[in-house]
Order: C-alpha cells, then sequence, then structure tokens
C-alpha cells in the first residue's frame, strides 16, 4: 500500500469515534450493538458478514474478502470494553474527544482503535480491488475481556479452518509480539479455627498465614529469572478475602493469584512455589492450605522462521526503523481460544499502548494509529 491517504485517515478517525460511541462493557456484555453497526458499515462498502452467536445479545462478527490463494490471513480483535468508572472519568467515556493527536475514549486504545484499523483496511482495500495473495478475514470478537468465550466460538464455527496466519491489534505501544505469556489463575485457601475475638489464641487466624503467604511470593515474585527474548514472569497478588466479623477469629482466608508465565517450565516453578509455601506456613500457623487452579492458558510462541513472521518483520522494520527484536506480549489475548485449534503463527501488533487499558480517560495517539495502518497494509498488500 501506499502512505495512508488523508481520506483514509478521516474515515478511520470517525470509524474509532462511532465504535466508542456504542457502549459494549463487560460486565455485563451486551456488546450486539457493535456487530450490528459494523455489519451495516461493511455492507454498505459491498462487505458480507456473518454472525457467530455466543448468547442473547452478544456475537461476534466474521468478514472475509477475497485473495488469490488457498489460506487466510485473519485479523483479529475484539469488541467488548471493561466497564467505565463514570466518576473517576474527566470526560464522557461514551463520547470520543479529539485533542490534537490524541483521541479518548472508553475502548480508545482497547481495543476499538484496533479493530477501526483492522476494519478501515478491509473496507479500503476492497474499495480500491487491491490485489491480495490471500483472503482477509476480519474475525471482530465479543467477550475477550470475560473469558475468550467469542473467540472460541469463533473458531469452532468453521469460518477460520483455512487460517494460515493470525494478527491480533491489541495495543502493543509500537511493539511486534510474537506471542504471549501463559495466564495461570489460582485460589490458595488457609483454613484455621474460629473463636471468640477476645480470645484469639484458642483459635487459629487464617488470615495471619494467608498475609505471610502473599508478601513471601510477591517477595519471591521479584527474582523470577529474566528469560532472553520472552521476558520475566510475574505473579500479582489480586484478591485476598477472610474473616466474617471484627470479633471472630477469621477461620478461612483465600488468596487469588494471577501469574503470567513466559514457559511452561515457569509455570511450573509458580506452582511449585504455592505448594511449598502454603504447606510451610499452614504447618507453622497450625492451619491447613490448599489451592484449586480455575484458569489455565498456556504460552504462545510463534516460530520465529514463519514465512509470514519473517515478512511481517521485515515490513515493520523497513517502515518504522524499529530493529526486529523477537518478544511476546506481557499480556493475554484472544489468541489462546485460537492459536491451540489451528497451530498457526501469531502477531500480536496494533494501536495504542497497554498501559491506556482498563483505566480513566484512556485514550490513543493518532500518529502511532496511522503507522499501525501503514505497516498492516503495506504487510496485506505489498509494494
Amino acid at each position: 500500500m501506499t502512505k495512508i491517504m488523508d481520506e483514509l485517515r478521516t474515515e478511520t478517525i470517525e470509524l474509532l469515534s462511532s465504535l466508542i460511541g456504542i457502549r459494549s462493557e463487560n460486565p455485563p456484555g451486551s456488546e450486539d450493538g457493535i456487530p450490528e453497526f459494523i455489519e451495516r458499515y461493511l455492507a454498505d462498502r459491498d462487505i458480507d458478514s456473518e454472525r457467530v452467536p455466543l448468547e442473547n445479545g452478544r456475537s461476534s462478527i466474521v468478514s472475509r474478502i477475497a485473495g488469490r490463494l488457498p489460506g487466510s490471513y485473519v485479523l483479529c480483535g475484539h469488541i467488548d470494553t471493561v466497564p467505565a468508572e463514570g466518576s473517576q472519568w474527566t470526560t464522557n467515556p461514551f463520547f470520543a474527544h479529539r485533542e490534537g493527536r490524541y483521541l479518548r475514549g472508553l475502548g480508545a486504545a482497547d481495543m476499538k482503535s484496533g479493530v477501526a484499523v483492522l476494519i478501515a483496511l478491509a473496507c479500503d482495500i476492497k474499495k480500491r480491488a487491491l490485489a491480495l495473495s490471500h483472503d482477509i478475514v476480519l474475525a471482530l470478537t465479543a467477550d475477550e475481556e470475560g473469558s475468550y468465550r467469542g473467540a472460541t466460538s469463533v473458531a469452532s464455527s468453521g469460518l477460520i479452518d483455512d487460517a494460515r496466519f493470525l494478527l491480533i491489534a491489541e495495543p502493543t505501544g509500537g511493539a511486534v509480539y510474537l506471542g504471549q505469556r501463559g495466564e495461570l489463575w489460582v485460589e490458595a485457601t488457609f483454613r484455621g479455627r474460629a473463636a471468640h475475638g477476645s480470645t484469639p489464641s484458642s483459635g487459629i487466624n487464617a488470615i495471619l498465614p494467608a498475609s505471610e503467604f502473599c508478601l513471601r511470593l510477591a517477595d519471591e515474585s521479584r527474582s523470577f529469572p529474566e528469560i532472553p527474548g520472552l521476558g520475566r514472569t510475574s505473579l500479582n497478588v489480586g484478591l485476598i478475602e477472610g474473616g466474617r466479623r471484627v470479633n471472630i477469629v477469621p477461620d478461612t482466608a483465600t488468596v487469588h493469584l494471577d501469574s503470567r508465565a513466559v514457559t511452561t517450565a515457569e509455570r511450573e516453578r509458580v506452582l511449585l512455589r504455592i505448594r511449598e509455601a502454603g504447606s510451610e506456613l499452614s504447618e507453622k500457623w497450625g492451619a491447613q492450605f490448599s489451592y484449586e487452579i480455575y484458569n489455565d492458558r498456556a504460552p504462545i510462541l510463534s516460530d520465529p522462521k514463519a514465512p509470514e513472521i519473517v515478512r511481517f518483520l521485515e515490513v515493520n522494520h523497513d517502515l518504522t526503523g524499529r530493529p526486529i527484536r523477537p518478544e511476546i506480549a506481557p499480556y493475554s489475548t484472544d489468541a489462546v481460544a485460537i492459536v491451540p485449534q489451528t497451530s498457526i503463527p501469531l502477531i500480536i501488533y496494533g494501536p495504542g499502548s497497554i498501559e491506556q487499558a482498563h483505566r480513566p480517560d484512556e485514550y490513543v495517539d493518532l500518529d502511532a494509529l496511522f503507522e499501525v495502518m501503514e505497516v498492516i497494509g503495506s504487510f496485506l498488500v505489498p509494494r
């Protein structure tokens, strides 16, 4: 593709502004206003779409533009956002506010800007009848912010069975990711013995080993090793619950842990430390310990020598001047529901910064957005 034209820039900003204006918070998860809008938008530009239902009021949408050769390039983005915390926003989160090169609104970075880029590029390719080597498939999913069920239903629908490459336009801040860390959520439970608050020595306070457990794991996580090209496994204490009333010695405390492992070996290291610390501290305090894994997604890493990966990295380097430095995303994406079923190379690359996600006054840098459009467009339609 040639340099992004002014007309396409304007259309993309208008499209992004429209998407921001349509509520798709998850929860509650009533995203269907977005697929309805996209379906009409694409139909007006002679692109057919198909809904992939998830549940009442929720669906994903899939569209295809034909290329010359067998196999498709799947361009994926999620259409839901986290809920808006209205009292903390300084502007209306459902109205796109332009401030120079920045556009503010809920989903501006995560990830309605990525969705707008993919739709705008597909429409431009269709409008100008640009030659494609492979089919382009837009897979715009519901429930990514929940449990990736929209992507799961798309992967099971048969609509992307011929996929040979997956691009997810999550916010990457200019980086090109060849995969992502795993996602491991663990609920650890300490059980003690209740007693009257005036005689704590007659009970076993479950909060005490749970608290020490949190501090120990947080401290140990700081020394997890850096794996070249992959980064360092993280461990976050996300939630702790315990006690019923201030005058009762708490007999139960639960800790919810979120670990993002860069390899399966690192995942095992995290689980080992959870077991060891829990067992040691429960014995120290006279409590009982157990844990349950309630979310477990393996790390994903593409082959850096795969032809599509090599070409994408070269296009990005040629257009941006950034060095080719294979790395993986620190967060999880819809890839967890698609790659295991298709075994295809994955690139995560899109406008915005992940640091803007899930926070009030979220914004996207439009200059960075247009750079992403140029890179993805030049990959899809080589010069």
